[in-house]
């Protein structure tokens, strides 16, 4: 399942479409995860009104963001929110520690509940950090597997960014084989991550539970966005 959004940006695309483990479908049209939108045309912008999105997440740190501004920043019909997570945002030395920077990344209790009180709040939103791979793929693993997304498809959703980000990748790496091989969207990174969260915290919600996310938060984001 795969719903790209057809605009100008390689990796924006819908999570919605996955069934969950109780029989459920994720609405569609609600999440759209991204990589760093620069390039969005006046028609664009205009299909995104019309779809009714109006809540941005920018995962990046502040640094990041102050080099770099999504298209969104200034516009008014958007509420804009700058989380800023600071793991994440570099290349990791080897491809082993790809995997071990994601279950860094949850130690980012601040942000990440931030993330999911605005979840709660707003049912039609953008996030996205810069390849829309590395933090936008935790943000969206634990999105979805509090939907009650299988693994698999959890997976199979992250690896859609080696396909839209290859090019952009390779531009990237310039010709350096070894930092391709880190950035390039690989099963086991996710599939390790994963794993890693189970050993630690059991389940989502218990995970969402020690970083201070209340049970009728939880309920409403799951009422929200499983049809």
């Amino acid at each position: 399942m795969i719903r790209y959004l057809q605009n100008s940006i390689e990796n924006m695309r819908d999570i919605g479409g996955y069934k969950n483990n109780e029989g459920g479908i994720i609405k569609l049209g609600k999440l759209i995860r991204s990589n760093l939108p620069i390039n969005l045309s006046n028609k664009d912008i205009s299909i995104i009104n019309k779809m009714g999105i109006n809540t941005i997440i920018d995962l990046r740190s502040y640094e990041e963001i102050k080099t770099r501004k999504s298209i969104f920043e200034g516009n008014k019909d958007f509420n804009i929110y700058h989380i800023g997570m600071n793991i994440g945002k570099d290349i990791p030395e080897k491809e082993e520690f790809v995997s071990k920077s994601y279950i860094e990344m949850l130690t980012l209790q601040k942000e990440i509940k931030k993330i999911f009180e605005i979840l709660s709040k707003s049912d039609r939103i953008i996030y996205f950090c810069n390849a829309g791979k590395d933090r936008t793929g935790v943000i969206t693993a634990l999105i979805l597997k509090l939907l009650g997304v299988s693994e698999k498809d959890i997976i199979d959703d992250y690896m859609y960014t080696k396909v839209f980000m290859k090019e952009i990748l390779k531009k990237y790496a310039n010709n350096n084989t070894k930092i391709l091989n880190i950035i390039t969207p690989k099963r086991i990174y996710m599939e390790k991550f994963l794993e890693e969260f189970e050993n630690l915290y059991g389940s989502i919600e218990k995970y969402l539970s020690l970083i201070g996310i209340e049970e009728n938060i939880i309920k409403n984001i799951k009422q929200k966005f499983i049809g």
